[in-house]
């Protein structure tokens, strides 16, 4: 039994496929089956029976695979702790980052912190809080920035307040609607959401649910401001975006923000960790940086 084949055990439950999977951990999906099925080989049972419907863990499965989380923990916490004792400060830093900071905050932080320990190689993945938080409970990053949900983050996390994001609502520079001032005004456009249902990018829906409006038509959701971007500034669509991206012209210059009268909900962006885990070297200096440069942003 090895941690490879706990890991690709694990993974492939956590993924639902091994497609998925294998996707995830960057190897190929015969060498993600291979190491199961030398695990099952060298443990003698079964541990996932595949079907039409899925995935099922056998009864076997069923018992390894709290174990199997344990030991893959254990292994994580005690190589945080080897790399925060050791005087060398290079290897890899694995970083999850949300749209917003992405946008805003990466070209600020990354330039630095690759001036200050250029031996340590950024492994960026981009992504909103509901698919960082599970990569973080599962060690394959080691620190998040990224806008948070309402309900905060979960149990055994650390949050640490970075800047918060106001939104605008954005469209083309020969919009139809470009000088309406209210919501009232635009009830006949299509939105584009950035995100997953609840995401701050869905917040438009609330907005017009507080103004006591009918519900947006919504055109399309996409996962990227790039994605966005280009849709805002082809077709007659709206969104809502971070007015510090349309401040710099991060979206283009076709793109305008509108001065609309209500307000709409921004969100929080925060520093996010693991609180059995102490951060590596390099993270606490990647840390320090994002602070540093959060009140920079809030000064603005």
């Amino acid at each position: 039994m090895t941690l490879q084949q706990l890991k690709a055990f694990v993974e492939v439950l956590d993924h639902g496929s091994f497609r998925r999977a294998s996707a995830q951990l960057g190897v190929s999906q015969a060498g993600l089956t291979g190491s199961l099925q030398a695990l099952e080989s060298g443990l003698g049972v079964q541990l996932i029976e595949r079907s039409t419907r899925g995935l099922r863990l056998t009864p076997h499965g069923e018992k390894l695979l709290p174990r199997a989380r344990m030991i893959l923990r254990e292994a994580a916490i005690a190589e945080s702790e080897l790399r925060v004792s050791s005087d060398n400060i290079d290897g890899p830093l694995y970083v999850g980052l949300g749209p917003t900071p992405t946008a805003v905050f990466l070209p600020l932080v990354a330039p630095h912190f690759h001036r200050a320990l250029p031996s340590v190689r950024l492994h960026l993945r981009i992504g909103f809080h509901q698919q960082l938080q599970p990569a973080l409970q599962r060690s394959e990053i080691e620190i998040a920035i990224t806008a948070v949900p309402d309900q905060g983050v979960a149990p055994g996390l650390i949050m640490r307040h970075l800047f918060d994001s106001q939104l605008q609502v954005v469209c083309r520079n020969e919009h139809p609607l470009a000088e309406a001032t209210s919501l009232k005004e635009l009830t006949s456009a299509e939105w584009i959401l950035l995100g997953p249902p609840g995401g701050p990018g869905s917040s438009i829906m609330r907005v017009y649910d507080e103004n006591e409006l009918a519900a947006p038509a919504v055109a399309a959701t996409c996962e990227s401001f790039t994605q966005l971007a280009a849709l805002v500034g082809s077709t007659d669509w709206l969104a809502l975006a971070p007015s510090r991206l349309v401040e710099k012209g991060l979206l283009g210059s076709n793109i305008r923000a509108m001065d609309i009268q209500e307000r709409f909900h921004g969100s929080s962006n925060a520093l996010i960790y693991r609180a059995d885990l102490p951060l590596s070297r390099p993270a606490s200096a990647f840390a320090a940086m994002c602070e540093s440069m959060s009140r920079v942003l809030m000064r603005d």
